[in-house]
């Protein structure tokens, strides 16, 4: 292992150290981000009472078979 490597293994092992909690933090955020956005569209298609109905499910076929 020539020395550059070492030094490039050194600051790589730094940069880790250093940014891994910023990491952490940015991807906590997002996720509880997703997680908001997420409910409030559950919740809004909740209260607008829109049943999505997929082409050939089972809720289609029987509202076929009836007279």
């Amino acid at each position: 292992m020539t020395p550059n490597d070492t030094l490039a293994l050194l600051v790589l092992a730094t940069a880790v150290r250093v940014f891994a909690p910023d990491l952490r933090y940015l991807t906590r955020r997002l996720l509880r981000a997703g997680v908001r956005v997420g409910a409030a569209a559950l919740v809004e298609d909740r209260r607008s009472g829109a049943l999505r109905v997929e082409p050939g499910s089972a809720a289609v076929q029987n509202e076929e078979a009836q007279p």
